[in-house]
């Protein structure tokens, strides 16, 4: 998504964007010769002629670092039986020269149905009724989805200043609106009103809630983010440790809340310069699920692959690429040798061997790795074609 800005500030005016990347979508010249033709499902062009905001899809040609956009509207597609193309002029590059043109395409969130739902409720009940406050809380989360954290923050402090008014400070719903306005004052940097908000909300939460309750554990993770912007580090590890303990308890080691903490508290120890607690940290739920599964369980193996890039995301390149070798092997013994799950793991092990500077080992595993997909996937399949192309940058150092 991308938001317009004025003079470096956010304005809300927002536009959807679905980007492609790769020499692979710049196959395909305009009849005019005077851009790229982009094919896709008929279903994904549904998807975005029903989206709430306009939607642009842009090609990125890696080799160049260059982005070109089309903005897709109803008159600018060809349907050609289950799919649809679309062309992307060379005109449109993405830089400086684009904004007039998206600024014109970009619309408001205002423009949504749950914003004119909040407008309806106001004129109606009046602004402080528990639907219209309702209604003004699930506009926030709307906003918050889309990246418009300005107009979140207007609407979610309102809105908080309500319900004090109207429930009291303590009220379950006051402190719900006040955990969603810590999370936006944070993503604008507003650090000391977002301290403040969180170190107040997450008390009084755990006060009334008690400490294992799901509110409480999503308030205090909100919180060790928090603290540890504002530098308070220290603080920041010991909530944040205590914070994961109770939610594998809570929720589970495998629980998808969960595996989100547990990449935030790796961020926190590996700032603070703790490498290993962080990378022990993260590597906690792989350990549970061989520990009740195996290493060679089918569903270990999709946490080992997922764990490599989770590894890879957090800068342990070294420890991921030696993840993938063990997850590579076990899913070649596991579920054969030309498996499209055994094909992913080799393609990203590919990429972690290179990014390390081991390009002989890549091109040797590329190679084969190729040669598979095609036969396995077929010589148009996406991905054999993605790896075709990395082969042949790869082939130029």
């Amino acid at each position: 998504m991308i938001e317009i800005a004025e003079d470096g500030r956010p304005t809300g005016q927002l536009i959807g964007v679905q980007i492609k990347s790769g020499r692979s979508y710049f196959g395909t010249s305009a009849s005019d010769q005077a851009g790229w033709v982009f094919r896709a499902r008929k279903r994904l062009l549904d998807y975005w002629l029903d989206y709430a905001l306009p939607v642009v899809v842009i090609l990125y040609d890696p080799g160049s670092q260059a982005a070109f956009w089309q903005h897709v509207t109803a008159d600018r597609v060809e349907l050609t039986g289950p799919e649809f193309r679309i062309t992307v002029p060379a005109a449109h590059r993405l830089d400086g020269s684009a904004a007039t043109q998206l600024r014109a395409i970009s619309t408001r969130p205002s423009n949504t149905v749950k914003y004119q739902l909040l407008v309806n409720l106001r004129d109606t009940l009046g602004a402080d009724h528990p639907e219209t406050l309702e209604a003004a809380d699930d506009l926030v989360d709307a906003l918050i989805d889309l990246g418009a954290m300005q107009a979140a923050r207007d609407i979610g402090e309102d809105t908080f200043g309500r319900r004090q008014r109207v429930f009291g400070t303590d009220h379950p719903d006051t402190l719900e609106s006040a955990k969603k306005l810590v999370a936006v004052l944070g993503y604008l940097q507003d650090n000391e009103a977002a301290l403040l908000l969180a170190d107040d909300t997450f008390a009084r939460t755990r006060r009334l809630l008690g400490e294992d309750d799901y509110r409480t554990l999503d308030i205090a993770k909100e919180f060790t983010r928090i603290l540890y912007l504002s530098g308070a580090e220290q603080r920041a590890r010991a909530l944040g440790e205590d914070t994961l303990s109770r939610c594998r308890r809570v929720f589970g080691e495998e629980d998808f809340q969960t595996a989100q903490f547990e990449e935030q508290m790796a961020i926190v120890l590996a700032g603070m310069g703790d490498d290993n607690a962080a990378q022990a940290t993260l590597l906690h739920r792989l350990d549970a699920v061989r520990h009740r599964l195996g290493a060679n369980h089918t569903h270990t193996l999709v946490q080992a692959h997922n764990m490599v890039l989770t590894l890879d995301s957090h800068g342990y390149t070294e420890v991921a690429r030696d993840l993938a070798q063990d997850t590579l092997s076990r899913r070649r013994r596991v579920l054969g040798e030309d498996d499209f799950r055994t094909l992913r793991t080799a393609g990203f092990l590919i990429s972690v061997l290179y990014r390390l500077g081991d390009h002989e080992a890549a091109r040797k595993l590329g190679e084969d790795t190729v040669s598979r997909r095609r036969r396995s996937l077929g010589p148009d399949h996406p991905e054999t074609t993605f790896l075709v192309d990395f082969l042949s940058a790869l082939s130029e150092y």
